[in-house]
């Protein structure tokens, strides 16, 4: 750890601590049959996440990296410098136990509590892989993380939950965050074009609408989504797995409004993690 440094939002040290927990908790649940089903991940098992999870906590918690050869990572996965890294730290712990592995990500967890208690709090470790990152970016990078890859291992062992969560809240922040740059870098329609999207959640329906404006980016405006160009109403989780890249945008329960055509690409570039 380094020199001192400000101390991150208390909320969100607690939704990443949620977070974290929900995790360690849904995986003392499971049983040995559960560990290698596959999840919608492409590779990764139920086991892998956690492994996952483990690396990456560990690693933030101070500990020194433990990394398989670069012979590990998957063809698809080299040009990508920060999942190459990450499918290092699964390789490297596929020999451990589950017991080990929940041990790991369990003790980190408690560790980087402890840090994010101190007073001040240190700076985060430069051996990160996203190094010189302050405490803020990088606990709502995580919270994110373990909330995805909470709901990956409740889909494939048919455990669903945790949709009220603080993890959740701000994981669907994140991405109606990204959509201006879905709209306006991923898809570009011309200058003037309006998009909404209507989502369904345990409180009602949040809706957002952007603009594309005359430089090309979209922003968010104060139209309704009833007249917008094109729309997009959906669940929470539809709006999550689309996302995430969790599942294919036909296989969504998705309803188009407007310029179908335009919605259904706009739908189609939704996918914003790695």
């Amino acid at each position: 750890m380094g020199t001192p440094s400000t101390s991150p939002p208390r909320e969100l040290v607690d939704a990443w601590s949620a977070s974290a927990q929900a995790v360690l908790d849904l995986a003392e649940t499971l049983d040995e049959t559960a560990l290698d089903r596959d999840t919608d991940l492409p590779g990764w098992t139920v086991r892998d996440i956690v492994a996952h999870l483990a690396h990456l906590e560990s690693e933030l918690a101070g500990s020194e990296p433990v990394l398989a050869s670069d012979d590990a990572v998957p063809a698809d996965a080299r040009s990508d410098p920060f999942r190459a890294y990450t499918e290092k730290g699964v390789a490297a712990r596929r020999d451990r136990s589950w017991s080990e592995l929940v041990i790991e990500l369990e003790g980190a967890v408690a560790s980087l509590r402890a840090t994010l208690e101190g007073d001040p709090v240190p700076d985060p470790p430069s051996s990160f892989p996203r190094p010189g990152t302050t405490w803020e970016p990088l606990l709502r990078d995580r919270t994110f993380d373990y909330w995805m890859h909470e709901q990956d291992i409740r889909r494939a062992v048919g455990r669903p939950g945790g949709w009220d969560s603080p993890g959740a809240a701000l994981t669907v922040r994140v991405l109606q965050a990204a959509l201006p740059f879905v709209v306006g870098k991923k898809v570009r329609p011309v200058a003037g074009t309006t998009v909404g999207w209507a989502v369904a959640g345990p409180s009602g329906t949040d809706e957002l609408v952007v603009r594309v404006d005359e430089d090309g980016r979209a922003r968010p405006c104060d139209l309704g989504v009833a007249d917008a160009d094109a729309s997009l109403s959906m669940s929470r989780e539809s709006f999550v797995l689309a996302g995430g890249g969790r599942a294919e945008p036909a296989s969504l329960d998705v309803r188009l409004g407007g310029d179908t055509d335009l919605a259904a690409r706009v739908l189609a570039a939704m996918s914003v993690t790695p």
